[in-house]
Protein backbone atom coordinates (compact mmCIF):
# COMPACT_ATOMS: atom_id res chain seq x y z
CA UNK A 1 0.00 0.00 0.00
CA UNK A 2 1.26 3.74 -1.25
CA UNK A 3 1.90 6.23 1.66
CA UNK A 4 -0.96 8.09 0.00
CA UNK A 5 -3.18 5.04 0.20
CA UNK A 6 -2.56 5.00 3.84
CA UNK A 7 -2.66 8.31 4.83
CA UNK A 8 -6.20 8.24 3.24
CA UNK A 9 -7.30 4.69 5.01
CA UNK A 10 -5.92 6.56 7.94
CA UNK A 11 -8.16 9.74 7.20
CA UNK A 12 -11.40 7.63 7.48
CA UNK A 13 -10.70 6.22 10.65
CA UNK A 14 -9.81 9.95 12.04
CA UNK A 15 -13.53 10.78 10.89
CA UNK A 16 -14.90 8.01 12.91
CA UNK A 17 -12.61 8.85 16.11
CA UNK A 18 -13.67 12.55 15.41
CA UNK A 19 -17.64 11.46 16.18
CA UNK A 20 -16.15 9.34 19.19
CA UNK A 21 -14.13 12.31 20.72
CA UNK A 22 -16.12 15.22 19.52
CA UNK A 23 -16.87 17.73 21.89
CA UNK A 24 -19.17 20.96 22.36
CA UNK A 25 -17.26 24.47 21.12
CA UNK A 26 -18.46 27.53 20.14
CA UNK A 27 -15.64 27.67 17.88
CA UNK A 28 -16.52 28.90 14.23
CA UNK A 29 -15.06 28.39 10.40
CA UNK A 30 -13.31 31.16 8.89
CA UNK A 31 -12.10 31.58 5.82
CA UNK A 32 -9.35 33.31 4.45
CA UNK A 33 -8.31 34.69 1.13
CA UNK A 34 -3.91 33.42 0.32
CA UNK A 35 -2.57 33.94 -3.08
CA UNK A 36 -6.13 34.33 -4.71
CA UNK A 37 -7.47 30.90 -3.10
CA UNK A 38 -10.56 30.63 -0.27
CA UNK A 39 -8.50 29.04 2.69
CA UNK A 40 -10.47 27.32 5.82
CA UNK A 41 -9.57 27.55 9.42
CA UNK A 42 -10.70 27.66 13.44
CA UNK A 43 -9.44 29.50 15.62
CA UNK A 44 -9.99 29.32 19.75
CA UNK A 45 -9.44 32.21 22.05
CA UNK A 46 -9.87 31.14 25.42
CA UNK A 47 -11.79 33.83 27.50
CA UNK A 48 -10.00 36.29 29.66
CA UNK A 49 -7.59 35.70 27.15
CA UNK A 50 -4.42 38.13 27.66
CA UNK A 51 -2.90 40.74 25.28
CA UNK A 52 0.72 38.82 23.53
CA UNK A 53 -0.80 35.18 24.21
CA UNK A 54 1.20 32.24 22.48
CA UNK A 55 -0.08 31.28 18.91
CA UNK A 56 -0.27 27.40 18.45
CA UNK A 57 -0.85 25.90 14.71
CA UNK A 58 -2.49 22.58 14.86
CA UNK A 59 -2.52 20.63 11.75
CA UNK A 60 -4.10 18.12 10.49
CA UNK A 61 -3.29 14.76 8.35
CA UNK A 62 -3.82 14.00 5.09
CA UNK A 63 -7.35 13.35 3.90
CA UNK A 64 -8.31 15.30 7.15
CA UNK A 65 -9.76 18.64 7.92
CA UNK A 66 -9.19 21.35 10.41
CA UNK A 67 -12.32 20.40 12.44
CA UNK A 68 -11.04 16.95 12.69
CA UNK A 69 -8.01 18.27 14.36
CA UNK A 70 -9.78 20.00 16.80
CA UNK A 71 -11.88 17.10 17.59
CA UNK A 72 -9.13 14.79 18.93
CA UNK A 73 -6.08 16.78 19.99
CA UNK A 74 -8.26 18.20 22.55
CA UNK A 75 -5.90 21.09 21.91
CA UNK A 76 -8.53 23.81 23.04
CA UNK A 77 -8.92 22.35 26.59
CA UNK A 78 -5.12 22.56 27.06
CA UNK A 79 -5.26 26.03 25.29
CA UNK A 80 -8.01 27.15 28.64
CA UNK A 81 -5.71 25.54 30.95
CA UNK A 82 -2.85 27.68 30.11
CA UNK A 83 -4.19 30.51 28.28
CA UNK A 84 -3.07 30.43 24.27
CA UNK A 85 -4.99 30.39 21.12
CA UNK A 86 -4.79 27.81 18.95
CA UNK A 87 -5.52 27.57 15.18
CA UNK A 88 -6.32 24.82 12.78
CA UNK A 89 -6.04 25.40 9.74
CA UNK A 90 -6.96 23.23 6.68
CA UNK A 91 -5.09 21.92 3.70
CA UNK A 92 -6.24 22.31 0.33
CA UNK A 93 -8.25 20.31 -1.76
CA UNK A 94 -6.08 18.56 -4.53
CA UNK A 95 -6.86 16.65 -7.44
CA UNK A 96 -7.51 13.62 -5.72
CA UNK A 97 -10.26 15.58 -3.18
CA UNK A 98 -9.16 15.00 -0.83
CA UNK A 99 -6.97 17.91 2.15
CA UNK A 100 -3.44 18.13 1.96
CA UNK A 101 -0.35 20.31 2.90
CA UNK A 102 2.23 20.69 0.23
CA UNK A 103 5.01 19.00 1.83
CA UNK A 104 6.82 17.88 -0.84
CA UNK A 105 4.37 14.75 -2.64
CA UNK A 106 0.95 16.66 -2.83
CA UNK A 107 -0.63 20.02 -3.81
CA UNK A 108 2.76 21.01 -5.63
CA UNK A 109 1.05 24.14 -7.01
CA UNK A 110 -0.33 25.34 -3.13
CA UNK A 111 1.95 28.18 -1.60
CA UNK A 112 1.14 26.17 2.80
CA UNK A 113 3.94 28.79 3.83
CA UNK A 114 2.66 31.67 2.38
CA UNK A 115 -1.16 30.72 3.64
CA UNK A 116 -0.06 30.10 7.48
CA UNK A 117 2.35 32.89 7.47
CA UNK A 118 0.12 35.61 6.34
CA UNK A 119 -2.81 33.61 8.73
CA UNK A 120 -0.18 33.97 11.22
CA UNK A 121 0.06 37.99 10.59
CA UNK A 122 -3.50 38.31 10.40
CA UNK A 123 -4.61 36.70 13.70
CA UNK A 124 -1.26 38.39 15.84
CA UNK A 125 -3.19 41.43 15.12
CA UNK A 126 -6.88 40.76 15.01
CA UNK A 127 -6.16 39.05 18.64
CA UNK A 128 -3.67 41.64 19.96
CA UNK A 129 -1.44 37.98 20.18
CA UNK A 130 2.14 37.53 20.49
CA UNK A 131 4.52 38.21 17.61
CA UNK A 132 7.71 35.94 18.96
CA UNK A 133 5.90 33.17 20.60
CA UNK A 134 4.18 31.09 17.89
CA UNK A 135 4.47 26.98 17.75
CA UNK A 136 3.39 24.41 15.45
CA UNK A 137 2.46 21.19 15.51
CA UNK A 138 0.50 18.61 13.37
CA UNK A 139 0.14 15.12 12.82
CA UNK A 140 1.27 13.18 9.74
CA UNK A 141 0.95 15.04 6.77
CA UNK A 142 0.49 17.84 8.75
CA UNK A 143 3.96 17.01 10.95
CA UNK A 144 5.69 16.87 7.60
CA UNK A 145 4.12 20.79 7.02
CA UNK A 146 5.41 21.42 10.29
CA UNK A 147 8.94 20.59 9.18
CA UNK A 148 8.63 22.40 5.96
CA UNK A 149 7.53 25.51 7.91
CA UNK A 150 10.66 25.57 10.37
CA UNK A 151 12.57 25.37 7.42
CA UNK A 152 11.15 27.87 5.30
CA UNK A 153 9.82 30.68 8.03
CA UNK A 154 12.54 29.90 11.23
CA UNK A 155 12.04 33.91 11.73
CA UNK A 156 8.39 32.98 12.56
CA UNK A 157 7.96 29.65 14.10
CA UNK A 158 10.35 29.52 17.63
CA UNK A 159 9.51 25.58 18.04
CA UNK A 160 7.63 22.61 16.10
CA UNK A 161 6.43 19.03 17.29
CA UNK A 162 5.78 16.60 14.21
CA UNK A 163 3.60 13.81 15.48
CA UNK A 164 4.33 10.68 13.27
CA UNK A 165 5.96 12.92 10.84
CA UNK A 166 8.66 12.49 8.15
CA UNK A 167 11.13 15.00 6.27
CA UNK A 168 11.34 14.53 1.95
CA UNK A 169 14.89 14.71 1.20
CA UNK A 170 13.92 17.68 -0.70
CA UNK A 171 13.02 19.60 2.45
CA UNK A 172 16.03 18.18 3.87
CA UNK A 173 18.55 19.34 1.36
CA UNK A 174 17.10 22.94 1.44
CA UNK A 175 16.73 22.95 5.35
CA UNK A 176 20.47 24.51 5.73
CA UNK A 177 20.34 27.85 6.89
CA UNK A 178 18.15 30.18 9.19
CA UNK A 179 18.02 30.81 12.85
CA UNK A 180 17.59 27.25 15.25
CA UNK A 181 14.30 26.24 15.78
CA UNK A 182 13.22 23.88 18.43
CA UNK A 183 11.54 20.53 17.23
CA UNK A 184 10.03 17.85 19.50
CA UNK A 185 9.35 14.69 17.05
CA UNK A 186 6.90 11.99 18.69
CA UNK A 187 7.06 8.33 16.72
CA UNK A 188 6.67 5.02 16.48
CA UNK A 189 9.06 2.13 15.39
CA UNK A 190 6.19 0.31 14.17
CA UNK A 191 4.45 2.74 11.66
CA UNK A 192 3.73 1.29 8.76
CA UNK A 193 2.61 4.98 6.75
CA UNK A 194 5.34 7.03 8.12
CA UNK A 195 8.32 4.32 8.13
CA UNK A 196 10.38 4.79 11.26
CA UNK A 197 13.55 4.09 8.81
CA UNK A 198 12.39 6.77 5.97
CA UNK A 199 11.61 5.42 2.22
CA UNK A 200 14.12 6.42 -0.54
CA UNK A 201 12.12 4.84 -2.84
CA UNK A 202 9.03 7.25 -1.92
CA UNK A 203 7.89 9.10 -4.98
CA UNK A 204 10.36 7.73 -7.37
CA UNK A 205 12.85 10.86 -8.40
CA UNK A 206 12.07 12.74 -5.49
CA UNK A 207 14.95 11.08 -3.12
CA UNK A 208 11.83 9.95 -1.06
CA UNK A 209 11.53 10.55 2.52
CA UNK A 210 14.79 10.00 5.21
CA UNK A 211 14.53 8.22 8.63
CA UNK A 212 13.27 9.61 11.97
CA UNK A 213 17.04 9.14 13.18
CA UNK A 214 18.49 11.02 10.49
CA UNK A 215 15.92 13.94 10.71
CA UNK A 216 16.63 14.22 14.68
CA UNK A 217 20.36 14.34 13.95
CA UNK A 218 19.19 16.89 11.48
CA UNK A 219 18.01 19.39 14.20
CA UNK A 220 20.51 17.73 16.33
CA UNK A 221 23.00 19.33 14.05
CA UNK A 222 21.80 22.51 13.08
CA UNK A 223 20.59 23.26 16.53
CA UNK A 224 23.83 22.60 18.17
CA UNK A 225 22.07 21.05 20.80
CA UNK A 226 24.71 18.77 22.21
CA UNK A 227 23.84 17.87 25.63
CA UNK A 228 21.76 14.32 25.75
CA UNK A 229 19.62 13.03 28.16
CA UNK A 230 17.64 9.78 28.06
CA UNK A 231 15.28 8.71 30.04
CA UNK A 232 11.60 6.56 29.42
CA UNK A 233 8.53 7.06 30.86
CA UNK A 234 6.48 5.34 33.14
CA UNK A 235 4.37 2.52 31.48
CA UNK A 236 1.82 2.98 33.01
CA UNK A 237 -0.70 1.10 30.15
CA UNK A 238 0.37 -1.96 29.43
CA UNK A 239 -2.50 -2.92 27.28
CA UNK A 240 -0.97 -1.11 24.51
CA UNK A 241 1.90 -3.33 23.89
CA UNK A 242 4.18 -0.24 23.68
CA UNK A 243 6.59 2.03 25.46
CA UNK A 244 8.06 5.37 25.27
CA UNK A 245 11.98 6.03 25.34
CA UNK A 246 12.77 10.08 25.60
CA UNK A 247 15.78 11.61 24.50
CA UNK A 248 16.18 15.54 24.84
CA UNK A 249 19.05 17.42 23.61
CA UNK A 250 20.01 20.58 24.57
CA UNK A 251 22.47 23.45 23.30
CA UNK A 252 25.01 25.61 25.55
CA UNK A 253 22.85 28.11 26.42
CA UNK A 254 19.59 26.16 27.32
CA UNK A 255 17.48 27.65 24.87
CA UNK A 256 17.53 25.70 22.02
CA UNK A 257 16.07 22.08 22.19
CA UNK A 258 15.65 18.96 19.94
CA UNK A 259 13.48 16.53 21.41
CA UNK A 260 12.78 12.82 20.39
CA UNK A 261 10.01 10.19 21.77
CA UNK A 262 10.72 7.15 20.67
CA UNK A 263 7.59 4.76 20.88
CA UNK A 264 9.11 1.32 20.83
CA UNK A 265 5.92 -0.56 19.14
CA UNK A 266 3.71 2.15 18.68
CA UNK A 267 1.90 2.95 15.39
CA UNK A 268 0.81 6.10 13.48
CA UNK A 269 -0.79 7.06 16.62
CA UNK A 270 -1.73 10.16 18.46
CA UNK A 271 -0.85 9.15 22.02
CA UNK A 272 -3.38 9.58 24.62
CA UNK A 273 -5.93 9.09 22.10
CA UNK A 274 -5.35 6.05 20.41
CA UNK A 275 -2.10 4.03 20.14
CA UNK A 276 0.03 4.47 23.36
CA UNK A 277 -1.59 5.64 26.24
CA UNK A 278 1.47 6.08 28.74
CA UNK A 279 1.20 9.97 28.38
CA UNK A 280 -0.96 12.96 26.61
CA UNK A 281 0.92 14.05 23.65
CA UNK A 282 -1.04 17.27 23.32
CA UNK A 283 -0.27 17.63 26.91
CA UNK A 284 3.31 17.13 26.60
CA UNK A 285 3.50 19.43 23.23
CA UNK A 286 2.46 22.24 25.37
CA UNK A 287 5.14 21.57 27.98
CA UNK A 288 7.77 21.66 25.38
CA UNK A 289 6.16 24.87 23.60
CA UNK A 290 5.98 26.87 27.68
CA UNK A 291 10.01 26.28 27.38
CA UNK A 292 10.35 28.52 24.81
CA UNK A 293 7.81 31.29 25.88
CA UNK A 294 10.38 34.69 26.41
Amino acid sequence: MSRLAALLTLSLFLFISTLTFAQHSSDTQYSFISNNQQRIYHIHLPDNLKEEAPLVFVLHGYGGSAKDMLSYSKMNEIADKHGFAVCYPQGYLGPDEKNSWSAGYSNFEIDDVGFISALTTYLQSTFQLSTSNVFCTGMSNGADMSYVLACHRPDLFKAIAPVAGCMMQSTLDNCTKGQPVSVFETHGTDDDITLWHGDKDYLPGSGGYVSVEATYEHWSKKNNTKHAFIDALENINLADSSFVITEKRLNDEKTIRSWLYTIEGGHHDWPGIWGNMDFSVSEEIWKFFELHID
